[in-house]
C-alpha cells in the first residue's frame, strides 16, 4: 500500500509541475505576444499573486472547518476552475485580444494554480497517522523533472508556433493532474476510520487562524519573512526571464534551455533529500540553500552572455532545489499536527507575497531603469533576506 500511495503522490507532483511549468516559465512570452507592456505584465502577475494570497488561507481554513471535504476534493475543484477558465481564455484571446476579460482570466488561472501548492504539500503527510510515509523529496524531484521537460519542449514549440496556444496546454495538463489527484485515496479499515474521525474532531476543535499561527510560531514567521525577500529576486528572474535573456541576446529557445537546466539540477537535492537530512541538520541545509540563492542572483546580475545565464541556472542545484523540501520538512517538524496545513499555507503565502512584490518591482523598474538595475536591487534583497532568515533559525 505504501509503495502504491507513493506512486500516486508522485504522479500528482509530476502532472502538476508540468502544468505549473507551462504557466510560470512562459507567462511573459504569452502576455508579450498579446501586446502587454512589461509594467502591465508585472501588474497582472502581482494581481494573481494577491488573489492567491487570500485564497490560500481561505482554503486552509475551509479544510480545517469542513473535515468531510477532503484535500483531494479541494484540489480538484481548483483544477476544474483552471480547465474552464483556460478554454475561455483561448477562445477570448482569439476573439477579443488584450483587455480586461483576458487579464482577469489569466489572474484566475494562475491564482488557482498557486492555491493548489500548499494543499498538495499537505497531502504528502495526510496519511502518516496510518503509517503511510510519503517520500516528499522524491515526489517533488519528479515535479522538477516535469518542469524541466515541459520547459525544454515548450521553448522550441513556441518558437515554431505561437505562445497563443498556451491556454490549451493549461487545459490538458490540468485535466491530467485532476486524474492523478483522483487516484490518491486510502482505503481505511474500520478502526482507522474511527481514528480518522476522532482526529478530524480534534483538528476542528483546535483550528487556528493565520494570525494566531504567526504569533504562535514567531521564529518561523521571521524565517518566512526573510525568505520572502530572497524570493522577490527569484520571482523577478522567473517572471521576466525572457527579458533578461533577450538582454544578453537570447531567444525563447534559450529560455527553454535555461529553465530546463534550473529544473533538472534540482533532481539530486530533491531525490536525495531524506538521506541528506539524516546527515546534515535541516537548519544548516536551509542556510546553505540561501547562500546558493545569493550566488545565483549575483551571477545573473553579472552575466553578459547566455552562458552566464546558464551558469546562474545551474546554481539552482543548491538554492530552490534545497530550500523547497527543507522548509516543508522543517515546518512539519516544528508545528503541531493540527497546525500543519496552516503551516504549509503560511509558507506558500510568504512566497506568494514575494511574488507580488517581485512582479510589481520587476515590471516597473525594468520599464524605467532597465534589467541591470532590477537585478542589482535583487542581490541586495537576497543578502538582507538571508540575514533575517539566519535570525529566525537562530531563535
Amino acid at each position: 500500500m505504501q509503495s502504491s500511495m507513493n506512486a500516486r503522490y508522485q504522479a500528482i507532483n509530476f502532472s502538476f509541475f508540468l502544468m505549473m511549468g507551462s504557466m510560470i516559465a512562459f507567462a511573459s512570452n504569452y502576455l508579450l505576444t498579446l501586446g502587454y507592456s512589461n509594467a502591465q505584465i508585472g501588474m497582472i502577475l502581482a494581481l494573481y499573486s494577491i488573489v492567491s494570497f487570500f485564497m490560500q488561507p481561505f482554503f486552509a481554513s475551509f479544510a480545517d472547518t469542513h473535515p468531510s471535504i477532503s484535500l483531494q476534493k479541494l484540489i480538484n475543484g481548483l483544477l476544474c476552475m483552471i480547465m474552464v477558465a483556460s478554454l475561455i481564455l483561448f477562445a477570448s484571446s482569439k476573439t477579443f485580444g488584450r483587455g480586461l476579460l483576458l487579464s482577469m482570466l489569466v489572474i484566475l488561472i494562475f491564482a488557482c494554480m498557486m492555491s493548489v501548492i500548499p494543499l498538495v504539500n499537505a497531502a504528502a503527510f495526510m496519511y502518516e497517522k496510518f503509517g503511510i510515509k510519503i517520500n516528499y523529496g522524491l515526489a517533488r524531484g519528479l515535479g522538477s523533472a516535469a518542469y524541466a521537460i515541459i520547459s525544454m519542449i515548450l521553448g522550441y514549440v513556441l518558437d515554431a508556433f505561437s505562445p497563443t496556444i498556451l491556454p490549451l496546454i493549461y487545459f490538458i495538463l490540468a485535466l491530467l493532474t485532476f486524474l492523478a489527484v483522483s487516484s490518491y485515496h486510502y482505503k481505511y479499515s474500520g478502526q482507522e476510520k474511527r481514528e480518522e474521525q476522532h482526529f478530524e474532531q480534534q483538528e476542528k476543535s483546535k483550528q487556528i487562524s493565520l494570525l494566531s499561527f504567526l504569533k504562535k510560531y514567531k521564529s518561523l514567521t521571521i524565517l518566512l519573512f526573510g525568505y520572502m525577500l530572497v524570493y522577490i529576486t527569484h520571482m523577478i528572474i522567473n517572471s521576466f526571464y525572457i527579458q533578461i535573456i533577450e538582454h544578453v541576446h537570447g531567444t525563447s529557445s534559450n529560455l527553454g534551455i535555461a529553465v530546463f537546466i534550473a529544473a533538472i539540477v534540482e533532481l539530486p537535492a530533491m531525490f536525495g533529500f531524506e538521506r541528506l537530512a539524516k546527515k546534515i541538520n535541516i537548519k544548516a541545509l536551509l542556510l546553505i540553500s540561501l547562500l546558493f540563492y545569493i550566488a545565483k542572483h549575483v551571477v545573473t546580475f553579472l552575466s553578459f552572455n547566455i552562458w552566464g545565464i546558464y551558469l546562474a541556472a545551474f546554481l539552482q542545484i543548491g538554492a530552490y532545489a534545497l530550500f523547497t523540501p527543507a522548509i516543508v520538512y522543517y515546518i512539519n517538524q516544528i508545528v503541531s499536527a493540527y497546525d500543519s496545513l496552516m503551516g504549509q499555507t503560511a509558507n506558500t503565502m510568504f512566497a506568494t507575497a514575494g511574488g507580488i512584490f517581485g512582479s510589481l518591482i520587476g515590471g516597473i523598474v525594468i520599464d524605467y531603469f532597465g534589467i541591470s538595475i532590477v537585478l542589482a536591487l535583487g542581490v541586495v534583497l537576497s543578502i538582507l533576506g538571508t540575514l533575517i532568515c539566519w535570525v529566525g533559525l537562530k531563535k
